[in-house]
C-alpha cells in the first residue's frame, strides 16, 4: 500500500512539473507592451529614490537659480532590469524628454533608457539608449529582451528596435518595425536582416546607443 502511495504521488508530481513547464514554454516570446507614464501623482519609492541619490543626475531639493530637473516621478521611472536580482542591484531608469540632468546645460531632445547594474559595490551603467522603451519579450532567460523606438529626425522616421540580453549587455538584433521615411509598419521577414543591418548604422551615427 505504501509503495503505491508513493508511485501515486511520483505520477502527480511529475505532471505538475510537466505543467509547469509547459506553461513555461508557452509564455517564451511573448511581447508586452510597456507604456510609461511620468505621473506626477505618484511619489517615489524609497528604492527609487536611493538609486537617484546614488546616480546623482537630479535635485531632491529645487532651488530657484537650478535648471537640474527634480528627483520625481515627473521625470525619472525606475523598471525592474533582472528577474532574479533586487531593483536595487539591476534597474532600467526612463528618463523623461525635456529633462535637464545634473552635468547637463540643455534638456534632453527624447527620451532615454539606461540599464545599470552593481559591480563591485558600485552601480555601473551597462547600456544607453536614446529612446523610448515600448515593450518587452519573454525569453528563456532572467532578462527580457526589450523594444525600443528610436526618432530619427534626418530620416523623418520612427525605428522599433529588438535589443537582447548577451554577455552581459543589451546587443542590437533587430529592426522590428518602420514607421515614416518610406516604411508603414513590420519589417518584412525577407528584408529583416539587410534593413536591420541598415538601421543599426543609422543608431550609431546618430548617437542613439551610448
Amino acid at each position: 500500500m505504501r509503495t503505491i502511495s508513493i508511485l501515486l504521488l511520483s505520477i502527480l508530481l511529475f505532471s505538475c512539473e510537466e505543467q509547469i513547464e509547459k506553461k513555461k514554454q508557452s509564455t517564451i516570446g511573448q511581447i508586452s507592451a510597456i507604456e510609461t507614464l511620468f505621473n506626477s501623482e505618484h511619489k517615489l519609492s524609497v528604492v527609487d529614490s536611493m538609486l537617484l541619490r546614488e546616480l546623482d543626475v537630479c535635485n531632491f531639493y529645487q532651488s530657484d537659480t537650478s535648471i537640474v530637473s527634480p528627483c520625481s516621478y515627473r521625470n525619472y521611472k525606475v523598471l525592474e532590469l533582472n528577474k532574479t536580482k533586487a531593483v536595487s542591484e539591476a534597474f532600467l531608469l526612463q528618463v523623461k524628454a525635456l529633462t535637464v540632468m545634473k552635468g547637463q546645460k540643455v534638456a534632453l531632445p527624447m527620451r532615454h533608457l539606461i540599464a545599470f547594474e552593481r559591480e563591485g559595490g558600485k552601480l555601473v551603467k551597462v547600456n544607453g539608449f536614446r529612446g523610448n522603451l515600448i515593450g518587452t519579450r519573454s525569453n528563456e532567460g532572467n532578462v527580457d529582451d526589450i523594444i525600443i523606438r528610436f526618432f530619427i529626425p534626418d530620416e523623418e522616421a520612427h525605428f522599433n528596435c529588438l535589443f537582447l540580453w548577451k554577455e552581459n549587455r543589451f546587443r542590437f538584433e533587430s529592426v522590428e518595425a518602420i514607421y515614416g521615411g518610406g516604411g508603414n509598419g513590420p519589417v518584412k521577414a525577407n528584408a529583416k536582416e539587410s534593413i536591420s543591418k541598415d538601421v543599426y548604422q543609422v543608431l550609431i551615427s546618430n548617437g542613439m546607443l551610448f
